[in-house]
Parts: structure tokens; C-alpha cells; sequence
């Protein structure tokens, strides 16, 4: 197992319409975790996910759907108090609206983990939005990097998932300052740290101590830093159906690059292009069983 994964487990019901008006919705796997776990199983990279779920028809269809990815579920706690997250997302082709009834997945228990064999921690915004998870999630990092394992951050941070309707800026800053490499989308930033300059947010988060920053920039592509170098990466062409899940697929391919030892620069053209494939469909979860060919491209690029 290459990476261990903590976070938000749930369910996406997806709308053409916006939401105080739609009436239908589409059923799909979500959660960033998850949405990254199953993207790298399609590339052949293992991993486990830490998050809990309810006991319910919406959690038995999730363990139900993940036995065909090679995805260890051992992790995945079942709750008999409370619901499987559902977030109501409206299909955009810009950031979604979403709507979150929040459940089991703010109830994770610490399970006691061995690192041996694990490359990376990958978490999310959603794993220190109460103060338990918060507590639980400082205890796992610490964990993690006292046995040598980096961490990724995904800064998904809105008001709307945090206990009080507010960002709590002490705790993701003190994530920040346990993080190796972190992927915030511009709107992500902009929430953090108020409107600035795209260049300001990287020297920000490098002043942190974090090696590896990527700025998505939506349309416009991403800003890619290694500390010394920052490198602009277009978007590539496509049609945009739905931008849900988009932002996942860049960490997948970000992983499966820097898991086989390319550059961060490398490893980010082929989160591009897993994405640019995720914008064309509904939801997160696409097939990515036909890159083989892209992959090798990039294999043998200096």
C-alpha cells in the first residue's frame, strides 16, 4: 500500500438544475478521498481510506460499488447513529454549488495504523472541521511523519462543513505547517486567505514549509512550484460537461507520477490530463482503463 487516505466517504446526488429548483438527481460515489483512491486502483497504485459511514442503504451501496476497485475497505467504519453524508451538487462547468447534510464521516475513530510500506497521507479540509476529527487527524499526521511518510493536502475548505459556519484558519494552518505537497484550486485560496495576487498564494503556502504547490487556476490551467521554480501548464481542450471530481483527478495523476518518480512538473501534465477526462463526464468516477499509451508518453519524456 503506497497511500493512506483520511477523509470524507459520501454520497453525490447531482442535478442538472440548480437546487432550490431541481426535483431529480443522479446517484454517484463521492468524497475526495475516495474519488482519488479509486482513480489510482484504476492505475494499479494501492491504498486504504480511514473515513466512516452510515448504516444505511446509502453506505451499503458504497462497500457494495467498491468491490470491484482494489481498494481495502478495512478502514471504512460503519455508524449506527448517524447517516451517510449526502452533499446535493448542482452540475456546473465551473465550481459546483453543493449543499452538504453532514454525517458520519466527522465521527471517524483513530484506528491504530502501521505505516510500513506507506508513501503518503492524503486528507482533506473535511477531516479538521469539529474539534474531534481535528484532534484525531493532528494525532495521525504526527504519526505519519514520525515514520517517515510525506503528507498531502487538499485545502478543500468552505464554511459550509465547518461546525460553526466558519473557517477555522488556526487548524488548517496548523496542517499547513505538517504538509509536503497541497493542490488548492483558486477558489480554495481565495477562501483561506482573501483575494490576492496567484503568484502570492504559492509564496505563501512555500512559507509554510511545504515543497510542492500546485494552484489550479480553473480554465486557465495551474501554476505548478517546486520552491524554485513555477511553471504555467494550460488546460487542454475538451468539452466541459461537469467540472465535479476534476480537482480529484489531478491529485490521481500528481500521485501516480510522483509514486513512480517523476518530477512534480511531470507528474502534474498528467493530472491534466485526467482531468481534462473527468470534465467530460457527470460525476467523479470515470474510466481511466485507456491512458496506458498517454502514460508511456510521459515515461519517456526527459
Amino acid at each position: 500500500m503506497k497511500i493512506l487516505f483520511l477523509g470524507e466517504i459520501l454520497i453525490d446526488l447531482i442535478t442538472d438544475n440548480n437546487l432550490y429548483t431541481s426535483t431529480n438527481f443522479s446517484k454517484k460515489l463521492g468524497g475526495s478521498p475516495l474519488n482519488i483512491a479509486i482513480n489510482l486502483s484504476q492505475l494499479g497504485v494501492e491504498s486504504r481510506i480511514i473515513s466512516r459511514i452510515g448504516s444505511d442503504p446509502f453506505g451499503f451501496f458504497i462497500l457494495e460499488s467498491l468491490k470491484k476497485y482494489n481498494i481495502d475497505t478495512s478502514l471504512i467504519q460503519t455508524d449506527n447513529e448517524h447517516n451517510t453524508t449526502l452533499v446535493f451538487v448542482s452540475k456546473s462547468k465551473h465550481t459546483p454549488d453543493f449543499f452538504v447534510v453532514r454525517g458520519a464521516d466527522r465521527f471517524f475513530n483513530l484506528p491504530d495504523i502501521d505505516f510500513k510500506g506507506v508513501d503518503y497521507l492524503h486528507l482533506s479540509c473535511w477531516t479538521i472541521t469539529h474539534e474531534k476529527n481535528f484532534e484525531n487527524t493532528m494525532k495521525l499526521i504526527k504519526k505519519a511523519k514520525n515514520s517517515g511518510v510525506k503528507i498531502g493536502f487538499d485545502p478543500n475548505c468552505r464554511k459550509k462543513i465547518f461546525c460553526d459556519k466558519k473557517l477555522d484558519i488556526d487548524k488548517i494552518f496548523e496542517v499547513l505547517n505538517n504538509t509536503f505537497i497541497i493542490k488548492p484550486s483558486l477558489d480554495d485560496a481565495h477562501e483561506i486567505f482573501g483575494p490576492l495576487p496567484e503568484e502570492r498564494y504559492i509564496e505563501l503556502l512555500h512559507n509554510f514549509g511545504i515543497k510542492y504547490v500546485i494552484l489550479t487556476l480553473g480554465k486557465k490551467g495551474a501554476l505548478v512550484s517546486d520552491g524554485n521554480i513555477i511553471k504555467h501548464f494550460p488546460p487542454l481542450k475538451t468539452k466541459v460537461v461537469d467540472s465535479t471530481g476534476a480537482g480529484d483527478a489531478f491529485w490521481s495523476g500528481v500521485y501516480f507520477g510522483l509514486l513512480n518518480n517523476w518530477s512534480i512538473f511531470k507528474s502534474s501534465k498528467l493530472g491534466i490530463y485526467l482531468a481534462s477526462i473527468v470534465l467530460q463526464e457527470t460525476g467523479a468516477i470515470v474510466n481511466f482503463n485507456n491512458i496506458k499509451q498517454y502514460i508511456k508518453e510521459l515515461e519517456n519524456e526527459n
